[in-house]
């Protein structure tokens, strides 16, 4: 039976909710760019079917060209400017939802960590979860993704 998600801004203007099966698809991300689009060492992420997700509120959008490809369309809330989810156009199936935007986060736990290469030193990774020092092959990262979600 699906559970219903919700979550949004600071500021509670922004808000979305989605329906999931099985565990939050939850990972990591130690990249230069998202640890300076979350002015922190790490994005804690959720992969949410883009399909799922429902925005309500206002929201603006700021678009970013990745190396790797594609766009990255990012959805902000115009008044506290908290990032909530950001979509790629080569994925679009797929929505991330910032983890730390859920309204309640105490359960994600994370199933892969990705560009551990830039991970700070401080930051103690469980050794039984995968780690890759870059860019995972998006297969083999979407396999950890569905062995997570089987459980």
């Amino acid at each position: 039976m699906p559970t219903t998600i919700t979550g949004g801004c600071r500021c509670g203007q922004l808000r979305y909710r989605f329906e999931q099966d099985g565990p939050l698809l939850n990972y990591c991300c130690h990249c230069i760019d998202c640890q300076k689009s979350t002015a922190s060492a790490f994005a804690d992420q959720v992969i949410v079917s883009t399909d799922a997700l429902t925005l309500t509120g206002r929201n603006m959008t700021f678009s970013t060209e990745r190396p790797s490809g594609g766009t990255t369309i990012n959805r902000h809330c115009p008044d506290c400017f908290s990032r909530v989810c950001n979509a790629n156009t080569v994925y679009p199936a797929m929505t991330i939802v910032r983890g730390g935007t859920l309204d309640d986060p105490s359960g994600l736990e994370p199933f892969a960590h990705m560009w551990s290469s830039r991970k700070r030193s401080w930051i103690a990774i469980d050794h039984g979860v995968p780690t890759f020092p870059e860019s995972p092959d998006p297969a083999e990262f979407m396999r950890l993704a569905m062995a997570r979600r089987a459980g």
